[in-house]
């Protein structure tokens, strides 16, 4: 397979192809907690694997810039490991990519996201950049790249993308499966239990809580935002179905913004 993800190329592999490089992408994610059973990583695994994924479908016209893997999470610090960026830290650190590869030439650039938060970071910051540095530049979730009617034959549980549920669940056991622990599923209700839902949640839904936060279920829905038992849903097969949905929306937007840019 042909190389697209600078961190694992030579400068030299980059030279090679970079007068056919059209656009660069850069991955956005978070490290957070995704309930006891899955990574920190996972918003920017799952990010970075659908990038480069749909980068390949289109070599040697995208190269995938070094993903920001932590994104502006405040609300989950409460969690050992999570870590965030400020909105103004996220934005420079953004613009710094651009002006980066933009001294080898690429005008266009996509930021692929998978951390709900950073979706209005990216924007603001995708407005920024244009104005400073003149250039094309798009910013997206990687889910709003897939077909909704095609994913809900798929995901039996009550939509996507959750946090650490069926569908971010199904797609981290086929990524990178030795990164989760299965084996810990079971704490999400043994250790840390389920409640009935607050106010603000919708009839026949529970979260996950701890008595910090039982009034307004705000540590539940960060921890594992599912309905009861949808993560069990998840599964390796399924991961594999959704991420190639991902990849084959997410390559048609970047080659339809290649092309019309």
């Amino acid at each position: 397979m042909q190389k697209v993800f600078l961190p694992e190329m030579s400068f030299a592999e980059v030279e090679d192809i970079l007068d056919q490089v059209e656009l660069a992408v850069i991955p956005t994610g978070s490290n957070e907690g995704h309930g006891p059973h899955l990574p920190l990583k996972v918003d920017a695994a799952t990010s970075t694997y659908v990038a480069c994924k749909a980068a390949e479908r289109l070599y040697p016209r995208v190269l995938v810039s070094p993903t920001l893997a932590v994104g502006h999470s405040p609300q989950h610090l409460e969690f050992p490991g999570s870590m965030t960026l400020r909105v103004e830290t996220q934005i420079r650190v953004l613009t710094d990519y651009c002006h980066s590869l933009m001294g080898y030439g690429i005008n266009r650039f996509a930021l692929v996201n998978g951390h709900g938060n950073n979706v209005a970071v990216n924007a603001q910051a995708a407005r920024q950049i244009t104005e400073e540095l003149n250039v094309h530049i798009a910013s997206f979730a990687y889910w709003e790249a897939i077909d909704k009617e095609k994913i809900l034959e798929i995901n039996d549980g009550r939509h996507y993308p959750g946090h650490a549920d069926e569908f971010e669940t199904s797609m981290v056991l086929h990524i990178c499966p030795e990164h989760t622990r299965m084996d810990r599923v079971h704490e999400i209700k043994n250790k840390y239990g389920l409640h009935g839902p607050g106010p603000d949640v919708a009839p026949g839904h529970k979260f996950l809580a701890t008595s910090t936060f039982n009034q307004t279920g705000l540590r539940a829905r960060l921890l594992c935002d599912v309905a009861a038992d949808n993560y069990e849903l998840a599964s390796a097969e399924k991961g594999e179905m959704f991420a190639n949905l991902a990849i084959e929306g997410t390559a048609k937007y970047l080659r339809e913004m290649i092309e019309n840019t």
